[in-house]
């Protein structure tokens, strides 16, 4: 895996949700000169215009959509690829003094759409051409066509830019910056929120500085925005494993153990790396299919002196009651561990994984919702002989790993 660390924004950005019915009925992009240049890399997940182009030590780079474009029509979305006009008079004049004050003018830009089949490679090309051509400037362009490490606020664009599309001219991070609508800004007045915080944490995962358009292209003052819940680079792996720090594994001659918290929270790397070695009978419903079977498994293990852990998400007392019922009919004690983790950190691990290629079946977020609205908090009176907060103390395979997971993979 290699490494990686504006006013109604809302309603002018046209990016993934444009509708393939009004999209094909476009008028012909302009032909241009321009339409030369563009490659397809890693099976089209990342389109590049000039490649070659020349390489600089500064790199001032922009999201496209609300950006340096709005649409015409005033609509949220782009009606058709003719349908975008420069979101302010200012912006050539800025981007024709940056380049000709050393900076590389750089698009980065999301759309997924082109994955969704909602817009044509084509179109987007000729698009984003007559867009440079109008701007009157040199524009190397990124453009991420559907989700991975290419996509904002992944950072594999930057990437490829550093190592495959500057002229072998190393890039200086301390004087180049980045520029984008989606900042996490929260609603003003009559402006409705930024949509997500994309672009913001693209630059933070970067290490370069940020603006938004209007503090950019108009000089306003720093804005107001809100940072994501979940920090990656806060992950304390210093933490004792269990709270209290003296909970004892195994604590009975035969015990049962239920583990609960979100997909995604750490559960079955506990139960694999510090519950399987003690000698813990380990009972998946998502290998073994229904919850009556972890239950068989439960039963069989207890009769044979054998400990079990219940390594389901376990969110509510109906679903752990199940488990409770079955103990307490051998006479066996049953604990509750429960896993530290927030729902965006447990998305954030999830995410982490999809990534990595770890082998792991992708969760949506409706999964995640649906958790967070069936939880209640575990306790005594439900039949446990405890309750243990599990800390999510994390192990890396490599430095690489380490570094990519403490950065934004979230957009929102």
């Amino acid at each position: 895996m290699p490494r990686r660390a504006a006013a109604a924004a809302n309603k002018r950005r046209a990016t993934d949700e444009d509708d393939k019915s009004t999209m094909s009925k476009r008028t012909k992009p302009n032909k241009s000169e321009e339409s030369e240049g563009w490659e397809e890399h890693f099976n089209g997940d990342l389109l590049v215009y000039k490649k070659d182009m020349e390489g600089r030590e500064k790199i001032a780079g922009y999201d496209m959509d609300s950006t340096l474009i709005t649409t015409k029509s005033g609509k949220v979305f782009a009606q058709n690829y003719d349908d975008w006009m420069i979101l302010y008079s200012e912006i050539p004049g800025k981007l024709k003094q940056l380049h000709k004050d050393g900076y590389k003018i750089v698009i980065f830009t999301n759309q997924a759409g082109i994955s969704k089949g909602k817009q044509t490679v084509s179109g987007i090309q000729n698009k984003i051409c007559n867009i440079i051509q109008r701007l009157g400037v040199p524009i190397q362009v990124f453009v991420s066509t559907g989700k991975g490490k290419w996509r904002k606020p992944c950072t594999g664009m930057w990437e490829f830019l550093q190592e495959e599309a500057n002229g072998g001219v190393a890039v200086d991070m301390s004087k180049s910056m980045y520029i984008g609508d989606a900042a996490g800004r929260p609603a003003e007045g009559k402006k409705k929120k930024d949509f997500s915080s994309n672009d913001r944490l693209f630059a933070l995962n970067l290490g370069i500085s940020f603006y938004t358009p209007e503090e950019h292209f108009l000089g306003v003052k720093t804005q107001k925005f809100n940072m994501p819940e979940f920090d990656p680079r806060a992950v304390d792996d210093s933490l004792k494993l269990f709270d209290p720090p003296t909970t004892k594994v195994p604590k009975f001659k035969t015990e049962v153990v239920v583990l609960v918290g979100f997909p995604g929270a750490g559960k079955s790397f506990l139960a694999e790396s510090h519950f399987a070695p003690l000698g813990y009978v380990v009972a998946n419903r998502d290998t073994v299919g229904t919850w009556q079977k972890c239950v068989s498994i439960l039963e069989k293990s207890v009769q044979e002196g054998k400990h079990v852990l219940i390594d389901n998400t376990n969110p509510d007392v109906e679903s752990r009651k199940r488990y409770v019922t079955a103990a307490k009919k051998m006479n066996i004690p049953i604990r509750c561990f429960i896993l530290n983790v927030s729902k965006d950190h447990a998305r954030h691990n999830n995410k982490f994984r999809e990534f990595s290629g770890a082998d792991h079946s992708k969760v949506s977020d409706m999964i995640f919702h649906s958790y967070g609205s069936k939880y209640k908090e575990p306790s005594t009176a439900e039949g446990f002989e405890d309750i243990v907060r599990v800390n999510f103390v994390p192990k890396f395979r490599t430095k690489e790993d380490e570094e990519f997971y403490k950065m934004f993979l979230l957009e929102k």
